[in-house]
């Protein structure tokens, strides 16, 4: 793999780490990153809050890649989020106290990098199945 997939695990390091200053020297200033359940994140200073408010609500979250591929200027990962819910997790429609469970899910996500830098990425995670961890919203009743 080349420079592509090493910026991203630079990012996938920085993230675990939650070191908010390396993780924004891996984004291009004009970055664009889609996200879930909110709008385009657009530049640096929209970037590191979406983020920091998942470090904020899980210490101790870890990304774990699992598959990477590599084509060009982009790179397609998927992986599992893990982490126990012990701060307050702020979503758009309102904040979610801590409920001390463990999260587990998985996650896809892809980078374009040019320069050296993430110039656009979009991340990909079931929402729902974090609320049904988090004991937000009920789980579903096996048949």
């Amino acid at each position: 793999m080349g420079e592509v997939t090493d910026v991203m695990r630079s990012k996938i390091a920085a993230f675990n780490e939650q070191d908010g200053k390396t993780y924004m020297t891996l984004c291009g200033p004009e970055v664009e990153w889609e996200v879930p359940g909110a709008p385009v994140l657009r530049g640096r200073d929209q970037v590191l809050p979406y983020f920091s408010a998942f470090w904020e609500a899980f210490p101790d979250l870890r990304l774990t890649v699992t598959s990477v591929v590599e084509e060009g200027s982009v790179v397609a990962i998927q992986g599992r989020a893990t982490g126990t819910h012990r701060g307050t997790l702020r979503t758009p429609p309102g904040d979610i106290p801590s409920t001390g469970r463990v999260i587990d899910f998985t996650f896809a996500e892809d980078y374009e990098v040019r320069g050296g830098l993430i110039v656009s990425a979009h991340l990909h995670f079931d929402r729902l199945e974090l609320l049904e961890q988090l004991g937000v919203t009920p789980a579903p009743v096996p048949a």
